[in-house]
């Protein structure tokens, strides 16, 4: 049901749970960046309707959506002590206001009804792009610090191999497994939540005699990069889709690439966890991963 936040003059803030077909129309036609690269989710549509427990949050202006803020609600564990959480996935101006400092002023006071709106501790949290200086300055300006750094990670191979050793996490008693040894594996990591492992069954992993060596979970993404900074960005926009190889790993006008999430490997063992990338690689038809790491996580 829709609720009405608050109002300032011809502007309304309102909350509502789901995102409705509006708000999806509206992040389809948004790009993500500001001063650094610029780019397009392609399958944005289909992430939304999986989000974790949304909320949405958006700024009206004449019944016309100016602005939207998405927060999922998840349970994360802090230690392996399990603690409310609100993710904001995403967080959008449209061109009509955006530098204006409207979204700016509106964003700050929607998060600080929601805070007050908790009776139990909770944890507020997103990740926000080092470059995207205007977003930086919302999360700031509302009172958010930063806590840590998270690096982009990357593995490619121009012709990826098959690797017959490869198994997928389709049945309880292997799924069973597979948590128990990821909730080990990061019992002293902060922030960790294990909702979309197992997603379309697409957790895979290398075992030997009964020892899981490596594992992780996959997710297909497609990216269109628009914009890239100063001079070399506009070459690699130009001519890196024509580049023999290099477009195979990297191509701006349709990246498409596997998102990692439950990493897992033996210690001393990452070699098995390449070997895993790379027939995963082989399987989906694609060249690259990426993944997303605190630079100061042991794995990394």
């Amino acid at each position: 049901m829709k609720q009405l936040l608050y109002s300032e003059g011809d502007y309304k803030v309102y909350r509502e749970p789901g995102v409705n077909p509006e708000a999806i129309e509206f992040l389809l036609h948004t790009e993500i960046g500001s001063t650094g690269p610029v780019y397009a989710h392609l399958d944005k549509e289909e992430h939304i309707m999986h989000l974790s427990n949304p909320t949405l949050f958006s700024l009206k202006k004449d019944k016309k959506l100016l602005g939207m803020a998405v927060f999922c609600n998840v349970t994360v564990l802090l230690r392996q002590i399990p603690i409310t959480c609100h993710y904001i996935r995403y967080f959008s101006a449209s061109g009509e206001i955006r530098g204006k400092g409207l979204m700016k002023k509106f964003g700050e006071r929607a998060m600080t009804l929601i805070r007050e709106k908790e009776t139990r501790k909770t944890i507020f949290y997103a990740s926000v792009e080092k470059k995207n200086y205007s977003s930086f300055k919302v999360v700031s300006n509302a009172g958010y610090k930063p806590i840590r750094q998270v690096d982009t990670v990357g593995f490619s191979r121009f012709f990826p191999r098959s690797k017959p050793c490869i198994k997928k996490a389709d049945t309880p008693e292997a799924k069973e497994k597979i948590l128990a040894l990821l909730k080990e594996y990061y019992k002293n990591h902060s922030l960790v939540q294990f909702e979309k492992i197992f997603f379309n069954n697409d957790f895979y992993f290398i075992e030997e005699n009964g020892e899981i060596l490596a594992g992780c979970q996959i997710h297909r993404i497609h990216w269109k990069i628009l914009n890239m900074p100063g001079l070399s960005g506009k070459v690699i926009l130009k001519v890196v889709p024509h580049l023999p190889l290099i477009h195979r790993v990297f191509n701006p006008k349709k990246f498409d690439f596997l998102a990692l999430e439950g990493i897992y490997f033996k210690p001393g063992g990452v070699k098995h966890f390449y070997a895993l990338l790379e027939g995963l690689l082989h399987r989906e038809g694609l060249n690259t991963a990426l993944c997303w790491l605190d630079s100061q996580c042991p794995r990394y």
